[in-house]
């Protein structure tokens, strides 16, 4: 489809001229770009107000992501990739053929996390985007688990969070995901040999498991998790590292070696230490 017919479909400023100010400098070139190379069938919509083009871009696995080029800051972006990328830097036909090898390598990681997120209780992030390669699921009521994915790995990094006592032997268990984790098996299958337990469902209730900060009373504070736990069982109160360091570093009775604090729970007033 040539350009004229793009103008039909979305109105992208026809009568240049008397909006020539307002226009990227790249226009003609993705223009172009879409002419000869790209093909206008892969342009979804066009924002005029915002400048926005829409592309579509599917993977090995039929998902469908967006590619986004906004000719108002110039600027390349899509939901695989975090970061967006200057107009000045690449062309349009380049960043579509990385998105598609970056979409390549990553197809198996998705598989995982798409089966992850329909299976099991996922506390974070809770809209993931598709470069967010880990996830936080609920364990028990006390414990949680973070599994990080890498396309890197045939098998996913797993850590878990909860009263020491008790999460001890399960982190001990979860070193072995590198010789136990079975790509035959599903997700849950996998976690619940490997740390020897039943997972709660994906539709378990949040409130019934102990997240929320001690100290600021949010799950998420500045994108980190309330990870720092309090070693006694019975009070097993969750802490963000940082709300934690400042509550200890308030208080006189607080001791500190090299990076290390000491102190008192602000929950049961139990001994807690917390590395600064």
């Amino acid at each position: 489809m040539e350009h004229v017919e793009f103008y039909k479909r979305f109105p992208l400023l026809a009568g240049v001229s008397t909006l020539q100010k307002k226009i990227s400098q790249f226009y003609g070139q993705i223009v172009k770009e879409c002419d000869e190379q790209v093909g206008w069938d892969r342009v979804e919509s066009f924002d005029k107000k915002t400048q926005m083009m829409r592309l579509k871009l599917k993977d090995a696995a039929g998902r469908e992501h967006s590619v986004y080029v906004d000719l108002s800051s110039n600027v390349f972006s899509s939901n695989v990739e975090e970061n967006s990328v200057s107009m000045e830097s690449t062309k349009l036909t380049r960043y579509l053929e990385t998105l598609e090898e970056r979409c390549s390598h990553l197809v198996e990681s998705w598989d995982l996390l798409d089966d992850i997120d329909s299976t099991l209780c996922v506390l974070q992030p809770q809209h993931p985007k598709r470069h967010e390669l880990w996830r936080r699921i609920a364990v028990t009521s006390l414990h949680t688990a973070l599994i990080d994915v890498s396309p890197d790995r045939s098998f996913p990094k797993l850590t878990v969070y909860g009263p020491r006592t008790t999460t001890l032997p399960l982190n001990a268990r979860a070193k072995a995901v590198r010789t136990l984790w079975s790509p035959t098996k599903s997700a849950r299958q996998n976690i619940e040999c490997i740390l020897q337990c039943t997972l709660p469902s994906a539709v378990f209730d949040h409130k019934d498991i102990k997240l929320e900060c001690g100290v600021c009373f949010a799950f998420v504070c500045e994108k980190e998790t309330a990870d720092q736990v309090c070693a006694n069982d019975v009070c097993a109160q969750p802490f963000h590292r940082t709300c934690l360091v400042q509550w200890l570093k308030s208080k006189e009775d607080t001791r500190q070696s090299f990076t290390t604090l000491f102190g008192k729970c602000p929950y049961c007033g139990g001994n807690i230490t917390v590395g600064s």
